[in-house]
């Protein structure tokens, strides 16, 4: 009988090192939210972290925050035919009736939209500035009281006036109406139900239809000549997405507007959802997200994007302060009270205030936190949906977390429905952190060359669970991973193992290869939790953009779900050029600079497609180069004349290494072509240029 089966708790290796193993217990926690979660989409419920109500910033003004999750009102968070469930907000149509609670225009300002007259620059025969200000707001209002306030354009000439709303948002829009007072609204002491607008057309931008510079387009959406109707009343059939509404004048004819009104239906094109913030009461590895979503109409008309971030502290933004009266005066984001310690929103709102030494400080601008907090995320992929989640990228471990959900339509009857969320978090984290680095960090690309990766966490909280698996990315599938070895925090070799290929995935030791991909693998070794203990990785692969990073992330094994990310950083020395001030886990890579195409291969060459299967096809290899997004690439077969034999592929493909096509010596009638040399031509068409290589192949029988 061995130790480690005699002492539980020990695990002895080859090298003689003994590890301490212990029984875990799962310290996995998750927040749920949604449909039988423990938290509604606001915050509201029980969950074992501290929700902090969501901020975000006023549209009209960047330094006003507001409290809520739904920037502009535009989701829906008591839909009655899905409860408990986040999704667009829906637009029922308005019968012929007033429907107040269905004007668009109503919420425009306070989604940031607004209202203007850009031909009306002398006003004071009739309202003073302000007043045209407050007229402006009343006549898109819903509210009842303010009839006495209407935009008026009497005794001057009326032609050409322009009223521009801007809606704040795109709504999918059919009817349009606008009226004089005492016609819908009765409004006896002010009879000017004749002063209506006589001839008009109306242009229609719907946000995304603008030049190079941002200008909108108009695009004509109804004139009218002769108008005899006091209470204009416009269908829009189809409906149409509008965001902003232009009305011309085309008569010298005094009129007034009263209320001018816009209605919808269907589901809106975009609205962003922002989470509270979590806070998990100190340091946390959040782990793997997962929601539950459903779809109506067309799927191919909507999408759901997820984005995620995390946080040292509670708020997402910096306070200033600054002197006032002093022209360019710093902003400050210290505390009065206490310069040691940032400014809180509260204090904020108490400004201006006045110093010991006299000193008046009022407020600074609002900014972004980008050094307490890390930027929202890529949003995750659409497979995370309705299955078990992906891993969540952000940095960890981090005390705080956010999640963002942006909705998107294309079509009036399209939408996603957020039925539930969870995300998984464990306390306290596998490391304080964890630095990466790899070396070399400049090499000649797309050839297969050695590299090493060494992680060094640093543990000096008590309590720190420890890794022992990490998933490292690579730009293509590795060619070999030939060495696993644990170093102490002197350097000295502690373990090691050497594999004998990436099918070897035995355990010796503790150590194994336990899968390769096409975009990372993950290895495994007696579990690290000592400070600076180093892990170092030595292995083969291509480099095939000028700039390429290997991010990794730690595992323990025992806490499946839940990854920490290394740190960009300096490990150790680990050659004899490895310059510490340039230490990190980018590798750039010159002479890929431009290049689209490489290290085409074709083997075996010659071959013999006599059938048999002895070198009866061969296989046509290359590395795609500096590719942002899949592109197009075509590798057709040709003879000596120029003809075309056979087309191999034809189609897109993003950047790495391919070695799986295959030509078996045949044309496209399914015939073997005759013995002789033939051409393999590769095209590719890149992000910003094209490339093409060319190989001879020789067919023998």
């Amino acid at each position: 009988m061995n130790g480690s089966s005699r002492w539980p708790g020990l695990l002895s290796t080859a090298s003689g090192l003994v590890f301490l193993v212990f029984p875990e217990v799962s310290a996995l926690e998750t927040i749920a939210i949604g449909q039988g979660g423990g938290l509604d989409w606001q915050g509201r419920g029980s969950a074992p972290v501290i929700a902090i109500d969501a901020e975000y910033r006023a549209p009209l003004n960047p330094n006003d925050l507001r409290v809520g999750n739904a920037p502009g009102d535009l989701v829906e968070f008591a839909s009655p035919n899905f409860p408990g469930s986040l999704l667009l907000r829906r637009l029922e149509e308005c019968p012929s009736g007033l429907c107040p609670e269905a004007n668009i225009a109503d919420g425009a300002l306070e989604r940031g939209g607004s209202i203007r007259t850009p031909t009306i620059v002398d006003f004071t025969t009739q309202f003073k500035r302000t007043d045209l200000t407050a007229t402006l707001k009343e006549i898109i209002s819903s509210r009842s009281g303010g009839e006495t306030l209407a935009l008026e354009r009497k005794n001057l000439n009326a032609f050409g006036m322009l009223l521009i709303l801007d809606l704040g948002a795109r709504f999918g829009v059919n009817r349009l109406r606008f009226y004089p007072r005492n016609t819908v609204q009765r409004s006896p002491s002010t009879p000017f139900q004749n002063d209506f607008l006589r001839a008009y057309e109306i242009f229609v931008n719907d946000g995304l239809n603008l030049t190079k510079d941002g200008t909108q387009i108009w695009e004509p959406l109804f004139v009218e000549k002769d108008n005899k109707n006091p209470v204009v009343d416009i269908s829009v059939d189809p409906p149409r997405y509008v965001q902003s509404i232009r009305l011309r004048s085309i008569s010298s004819i005094d009129f007034e507007i009263d209320e001018i009104e816009v209605y919808g239906k269907g589901f809106l094109p975009t609205a962003v959802y922002v989470s509270d913030i979590f806070d998990a009461g100190g340091p946390a590895v959040w782990g793997r997200l997962r929601w539950i979503e459903e779809t109506l109409g067309e799927p191919g008309f909507s999408r759901v994007k997820v984005r995620t971030r995390t946080g040292t502290d509670a708020s997402s933004f910096v306070f200033t302060r600054k002197l006032r009266g002093k022209p360019g005066a710093e902003e400050i984001p210290l505390s009065l009270q206490d310069p040691t310690r940032e400014m809180t929103s509260a204090e904020y709102k108490g400004l201006p205030q006045t110093d010991g030494q006299g000193r008046e400080w009022e407020p600074g601008s609002v900014k972004d936190d980008l050094v307490n907090w890390s930027p929202f995320s890529t949003p995750f992929p659409e497979r995370a949906a309705n299955g078990p989640g992906l891993l969540i990228i952000s940095p960890s471990p981090r005390r705080y977390f956010q999640f963002q959900v942006l909705f998107q339509s294309d079509d009036l009857e399209a939408a996603r429905v957020l039925r539930s969320l969870s995300v998984d978090f464990l306390t306290p984290p596998l490391a304080d952190e964890l630095v990466g680095e790899i070396f070399p960090r400049t090499v000649e690309g797309s050839q297969p060359l050695p590299f090493v990766y060494a992680v060094r966490p640093v543990m000096q909280t008590a309590g720190l669970r420890g890794f022992d698996t990490i998933e490292l990315s690579t730009p293509t599938r590795v060619e070999s991973i030939d060495r696993l070895e644990v170093l102490d925090r002197n350097g000295q070799l502690i373990a090691g193992h050497n594999f004998t290929g990436l099918q070897d995935t035995s355990q010796v030791d503790g150590f194994q290869l336990v899968s390769t991909t096409d975009e990372k693998f993950t290895v495994r070794f007696p579990r690290i939790q000592e400070d600076n203990t180093q892990v170092r990785m030595l292995f083969r692969t291509r480099v095939l953009t000028y700039s390429t990073n290997f991010p990794a992330l730690a595992l323990l094994s025992t806490e499946p779900g839940i990854a920490q990310s290394t740190t960009s950083g300096n490990v150790t020395e680990l050659g004899t050029a490895d310059d510490p001030d340039f230490s990190g886990t980018t590798v750039l890579s010159p002479s890929v600079r431009g290049q689209v195409l490489s290290s085409v291969e074709l083997v075996p060459n010659p071959f013999t497609p006599n059938g048999d299967r002895v070198n009866d096809e061969i296989s046509v290899r290359y590395s795609l180069l500096s590719l942002g997004i899949p592109r197009p690439v075509n590798i057709s077969v040709y003879d000596l004349s120029g003809r075309r034999v056979y087309t191999l592929y034809n189609g897109f493909e993003p950047k790495g290494r391919y070695e799986e096509k295959r030509w078996d010596g045949r044309d496209e009638q399914g015939q073997r072509v005759a013995p002789g040399l033939y051409v393999v031509r590769i095209r590719v068409d890149g992000d910003a240029r094209g490339d093409e290589q060319a190989r001879a192949v020789a067919v023998v029988y």
